[in-house]
């Protein structure tokens, strides 16, 4: 098998960027998730000086190839699916306001948070933020559960780990809302 996290280490340790956002996990296989110790390689810059290393983070849609997936949710799919996004194949649209998906997300010890934080990312860089936004119709309070989501999301990451980075992709419509900006 392929070293997922060194290969990536020793590429992304020869780039001179200030900040990089690599994948913290290429699959469910545990040799397919960066160490903390490919993350500290990945934040140093040829000349010496530090970087940012961020983890990609899909909060929007579940990933049928990540870790959390459930070969049984294909049949019997918990009460956050919502739909396969076919633009991206393996890729379902949640209800993220779910319990169910907040604990996969960012709660408990096991989340997928918390993973990240554990191989030593300096933040996260959050996508499918705009899910929201096709959810209005079915709850109308998407838009204000997903500022929510994302303040909690932080507040969670930060409690784990003081100043865990956080940027939004997507959803520019949530920026005028002052508290999500603070986030």
């Amino acid at each position: 098998a392929t070293d997922y996290g060194a290969s990536l280490a020793q590429f992304v340790a020869r780039q001179t960027a200030d900040l990089v956002v690599v994948d913290y996990a290429r699959g469910e296989s545990a040799d397919l998730v960066l160490k903390p110790a490919e993350v500290d390689r990945m934040r140093v810059k040829p000349d010496g000086s530090r970087r940012l290393v961020v983890s990609y983070f899909s909060i929007g849609e579940a990933e049928s190839y990540r870790f959390y997936w459930k070969k049984d949710w294909e049949t019997a799919p918990p009460g956050w699916y919502v739909a396969e996004n076919c633009a991206w194949p393996r890729n379902y649209m949640v209800r993220f306001w779910h319990d169910g998906w907040r604990d996969i997300i960012y709660r408990g010890a096991d989340s997928y948070l918390a993973r990240i934080i554990a191989a030593g990312m300096d933040g996260v860089y959050l996508d499918r933020i705009d899910i929201y936004e096709n959810l209005l119709a079915e709850r109308p309070t998407a838009r204000q559960d997903m500022i929510n989501f994302v303040a909690d999301l932080a507040a969670k990451a930060r409690e784990l780990k003081p100043g865990f980075l956080v940027i939004a992709q997507n959803a520019e419509g949530l920026l005028s809302d002052r508290a999500y900006r603070s986030v």
